[in-house]
């Protein structure tokens, strides 16, 4: 007989009253008892589901163990946060964080703390290197005046042995001459003591005066400089080269006279050779 069938037209008249309909429209037949083959898928299917409620529970524990490791209360939070940590090395996150912590032993807590460090560094070897370069430059500058005197005094010395200045006058013209010559932009230059313009030559105009001719023009001013010999000459023994013949022009007439000067016609002062 069958269990199950879905008409009773499907057994013969007699057994048909030894089957119920159920509610899907089915006849199934009465037993005294559960059928053999269904304990057995009972027992089964009871085994199982305890197999997977059991499973279920590990699964729900593990999964709320992994929201408190992930510090989140739901899977959708926790799916979430892991999607931040896509592409985070475990192990270049653990290096990072050493680096911070000894940041931090150093004071830097936040962005401009770091920068705060490095301006004060980088303050420290501008002050340094400043320094530095000021006494370099200070040095330079000590150096460039030794040379410029130096440069001067040679200068002067040179043209007064020319100009026969007597060896034991020589420091003496040098340090009156060092009140009008002068190093600018290193060349031995006269100017006015007073009023610092540049003085010209009485030979040649437009040319500025050189120490010679200033040394040629003390012969007469100061002659105790120069060697005896020549001396006596300047006193009236023979004719002085550098003696101007003529007129007598002031200093403020010399623009007027320019080529009476050259020829030597007229008479200059020399105020700054005195």
């Amino acid at each position: 007989m069958q269990a199950i069938i879905s008409s009773l037209d499907q057994v013969a008249e007699a057994l048909r009253p030894e089957y119920v309909e159920r509610s899907d429209g089915k006849f199934v037949l009465k037993l005294e008892g559960d059928h053999p083959a269904t304990a057995t898928a009972v027992g089964d299917a009871n085994t199982k589901i305890t197999e997977l409620t059991g499973k279920v529970d590990e699964f729900r524990g593990t999964n709320t163990q992994l929201l408190k490791g992930i510090g989140e209360d739901t899977i959708e939070a926790a799916l979430a946060k892991i999607a931040t940590l896509k592409g985070v090395d475990p192990a270049e996150y653990e290096a990072l964080k050493l680096k911070a912590a000894e940041l931090k032993q150093k004071g830097v807590t936040k962005p401009e703390d770091f920068a705060a460090i490095i301006a004060t560094e980088v303050g420290k070897v501008t002050t340094a290197l400043n320094a530095r370069i000021d006494a370099s430059e200070q040095k330079t500058a000590s150096a460039n005046a030794a040379l410029a005197t130096e440069k001067l005094r040679g200068t002067l010395t040179a043209a007064g042995i020319k100009a026969s200045v007597a060896e034991s006058a020589i420091g003496d013209f040098v340090t009156r001459a060092t009140g009008t010559f002068k190093v600018v932009d290193g060349k031995v230059v006269a100017v006015n003591p007073e009023t610092g313009v540049p003085l010209f030559s009485q030979k040649t105009a437009g040319q500025p005066l050189s120490p010679e001719e200033y040394a040629e023009g003390l012969q007469k001013t100061a002659p105790h400089f120069f060697k005896s010999s020549e001396g006596a000459d300047l006193s009236g023994s023979g004719p002085n080269p550098n003696e101007f013949t003529g007129k007598t022009v002031t200093e403020a007439e010399m623009g007027d006279h320019i080529e009476d000067i050259a020829k030597g016609k007229v008479n200059v002062p020399v105020p700054w050779a005195t």
